[in-house]
């Protein structure tokens, strides 16, 4: 008896130290700062991939202009653009095939790259939307390389 209320106490102990050490962490999210290329303001990562500093509203799509920098024959094949909103760690497409969100994609496949813009080796014009407000990272990739992610507010 005496065995286990000795067993009893030890589990006791041990529940409260690990409760106890656990603590709350909070990241505090900050949108990525902008940068100038050829006189232009870009949000994104500097020397990889832009877009003009659009400000983007909850539910309302943006014709945005892509902007990527690096070698000419690395830029091509499938761009993939993923949204995750920071306060709920929700997943979305970000491309809009149309001016609707209900036209979003994860990918364009369509190959339909531009002519070097603001410095940039080529551009890619689409549509874009935020389904919420708050800060969301964007994480792009072209042909399944991963350029990076960077912080957008959205209002």
């Amino acid at each position: 008896m005496a065995g286990a209320l000795r067993i009893v106490l030890i589990v006791m102990l041990l529940g409260i130290f690990v409760v106890g050490c656990q603590k709350e962490t909070t990241i505090n999210y900050e949108a990525t700062p902008t940068f100038i290329s050829e006189g232009e303001e870009f949000v994104g990562l500097e020397g990889k991939v832009g877009f003009m500093n659009n400000n983007f509203k909850e539910n309302e799509p943006e014709k945005t202009l892509w902007h990527f920098w690096g070698e000419s024959d690395e830029i091509k094949g499938i761009v993939r653009v993923e949204g995750t909103h920071l306060e709920t760690g929700e997943k979305s497409p970000l491309l809009l095939n149309s001016y609707s969100l209900k036209d979003a994609t994860w990918e364009f496949n369509h190959g339909y790259f531009t002519q070097p813009n603001f410095g940039a080796t080529k551009t890619m014009p689409s549509y874009v939307g935020f389904e919420k407000s708050g800060l969301w990272e964007v994480s792009v990739y072209v042909d399944g390389n991963h350029l990076g992610e960077f912080i957008l507010d959205v209002e």
